[in-house]
């Protein structure tokens, strides 16, 4: 399993057109080892504290309540758990860089900067959620059982999780988009790295390190590598709303963007992080929906599809860096 995880380092570390330092890539490598920790927590929390933030906890208010009411639980509910995910993967990075100067100024941008990405896209989960409702009780078609609803939000989390790990370990040092796709890449393999090595001890089947290994790591990998593009560009946001014209003015069009006094570049930066979330999370959560119900023989077109759209992801950051520079 860790030969498999260090090839898969070593072919993404070389398409990195000019990827960081060997230090640095080790660094975040080894802190996303620990990047299970704070989803270990979050369970714990809610399972003897807030069991209102498991996973089908979160939106059981939109199938009980009343439209109104259960759509203010359930933002409740999101703007609770993104603060605790925020909190424990500040505090894990913090002991783990030893209170580096570095990962503290990265904590406070993003503590100023991080929009409600987890929120919005969680929202739209809500909304197929109510989709589902509406069909069962129409139809009596069911597209999302409750043990689905939970892989989504699982998936939602771990790749939010594992955002705020290359976002809180090395967010200042970014120097291009690539850096992004690698970083996030990185941690993406460390993570399944461990949840593997969780699960072979957990369940004594030690032959699904073999398995996860050619599934399992790959999965990872792509998703986090998906939210590292839409990050990089997230990060670069100003030099690449100047290079499509106009400036980076505050936004006049719309009335909300009018009264938050929004400028181009964050309104292109709230977007493109919550576009890199709900695509990261989409993905893992389709591979695992199809493990869930025996149709693993899927999953295999899917991996090397999302291994190409990641490969033309590096191409596109690329691109868009070489715009930039012009």
């Amino acid at each position: 399993m860790l030969a498999a995880t260090l090839i898969w380092g070593f072919l993404f570390y070389k398409k990195d057109y000019h990827p960081q330092p060997l230090r640095i890539i080790v660094q975040v490598f080894v802190i996303g080892l620990f990047s299970m920790v704070p989803v270990f927590a979050y369970k714990f929390i809610y399972q003897h504290y807030l069991p209102l933030l498991s996973e089908y906890e979160i939106f059981r208010p939109l199938l009980t309540q009343p439209l109104l009411i259960g759509l203010g639980y359930f933002l409740f509910n999101l703007v609770l758990l993104t603060t605790l995910l925020f909190t424990l993967s500040s505090l894990m990075t913090l002991i783990l860089t030893v209170f580096k100067h570095d990962t503290l100024i990265n904590i406070k941008r993003a503590l100023k900067e991080e929009s409600l990405d987890f929120v919005a896209t969680s929202m739209m989960i809500g909304g197929l959620i109510y989709v589902e409702v509406f069909l069962q009780s129409v139809f009596n078609i069911q597209i999302i059982h409750t043990v689905l609803g939970t892989i989504l939000f699982l998936g939602i989390i771990e790749e939010y999780i594992k955002h705020l790990i290359v976002r809180l370990t090395d967010d200042k040092k970014l120097r291009d988009i690539d850096d992004a796709i690698t970083l996030s890449v990185m941690v993406g393999l460390a993570f399944a790295l461990i949840e593997t090595i969780v699960y072979a001890i957990s369940t004594g089947d030690f032959a699904l390190i073999i398995y996860r290994s050619f599934l399992s790591l790959p999965i990872h990998l792509i998703a986090s590598g998906i939210f590292g593009y839409y990050y990089g560009l997230a990060h670069f946001a100003k030099p690449i709303v100047k290079t499509e014209g106009g400036g980076d003015k505050i936004y006049h069009s719309g009335w909300l963007p009018k009264i938050l006094k929004c400028r181009r570049s964050t309104l292109y930066a709230d977007g493109k992080m919550t576009e890199g979330l709900f695509f990261a999370s989409l993905f893992h959560a389709v591979t695992n929906v199809l493990f869930e119900i025996n149709l693993t023989f899927l999953v295999v077109p899917i991996v090397v599809l999302g291994l190409v759209v990641l490969n033309h992801l590096y191409k596109m950051a690329r691109t868009e860096w070489k715009a930039i520079r012009a």
